[in-house]
């Protein structure tokens, strides 16, 4: 097998992690008035209530990012839900589009030395800052908080994500694929699927996510957030029939499939309508072409894969 030259640093590296252990529940019925927000719905707005209009003021000024994310925390319960998502979007774009000038002041040489002598297994940029002793450092980490971004680590580099849990008190005001898209978001930045060209959750989290994301897609295929998940999507179809270069669905020296692979897959088809979603449908099937050639990747598997479920 040619070695695979996938390296996605998800959006939670955003690239993004829902790691939950059941599918989620999503909200309402696909078709159903006032779920979805679209494109053009968001193209369209022209005028608004105080709240959001407020709040859509701050964010064009130039360094409120903060001041604005506390504003939504504290008022988006008087928007209605339209505006309440149409706000959440409008968040997460601006948090996105600053987010690489955020990096570049946090990727500098003297920042990195020293976030790596403070920087303890799962500290935020909180307790870094808390712990330095460095009043400009210490600004740099908070405003990186208040901004909305969390701590990530990759490669022995230091840099910021969208954290998407913090999205969670907007959950009740917003339409309902919005609140879907906040779950796979949230679970993206709450543990990054792959770092260092590797998987590190398991593979049933693997597939609980991907079934999270094909039902957002199924269900909500005019929400504005549509792209972005189908986007996901595909990155979790490459994790779950190729895996990563150093986590390749099949070993490359004895051409095997990842004994936890073959464990967690067929535990997750055991228990599910597998007939009611057409990736588990395709991870039966594959599964099946696996099973007849003792889930060894030979010349039938990879010509199965590359026929089916090609990388590209």
């Amino acid at each position: 097998m040619k070695k695979k030259t996938i390296y996605l640093l998800s959006t939670a590296a955003l690239a993004i992690s829902l790691e939950q252990s059941a599918i989620l529940a999503l909200a309402a019925p696909a078709g159903q008035a006032g779920t979805v927000i679209t494109q053009a719905q968001t193209a369209s707005v022209t005028s608004g209530s105080q709240t959001y209009n407020t709040f859509e003021a701050l964010l064009k000024k130039s360094g409120q990012l903060p001041k604005a994310v506390v504003y939504l925390q504290q008022n988006i319960s008087k928007a209605k839900a339209y505006e309440a998502s149409l706000m959440t979007l409008h968040l997460e774009n601006a948090q996105k589009k600053q987010l690489l000038s955020m990096q570049n002041r946090l990727g500098t040489p003297s920042v990195q030395s020293q976030i790596a002598k403070l920087y303890k297994r799962g500290d935020t940029f909180a307790a870094l800052g808390a712990r330095t002793r460095n009043s400009s450092l210490r600004q740099l980490l908070s405003e990186a908080e208040a901004s909305g971004y969390k701590l990530e680590t990759a490669e022995g580099f230091f840099f910021p994500i969208l954290d998407y849990e913090k999205y969670a008190s907007f959950r009740p005001y917003v339409t309902a694929d919005i609140r879907s898209y906040i779950d796979i978001m949230a679970e993206e930045s709450k543990q990054a699927p792959a770092k260092d060209g590797a998987l590190v959750i398991g593979y049933q989290q693997i597939v609980t996510r991907a079934l999270a994301q094909e039902s957002f897609i199924l269900k909500y295929p005019n929400s504005n957030r549509i792209s972005q998940v189908k986007g996901l999507f595909k990155n979790y179809n490459l994790y779950t029939f190729y895996g990563l270069n150093n986590t390749p669905l099949f070993d490359y020296v004895t051409k095997q499939m990842q004994p936890n692979a073959k464990k967690g897959y067929m535990a997750v088809l055991s228990r599910s309508k597998v007939e009611a979603s057409p990736y588990l449908t395709q991870l039966s099937a594959f599964m099946s072409v696996a099973n007849d050639n003792d889930y060894k990747l030979t010349d039938e598997v990879e010509q199965y894969r590359d026929e089916n479920i090609p990388e590209n």
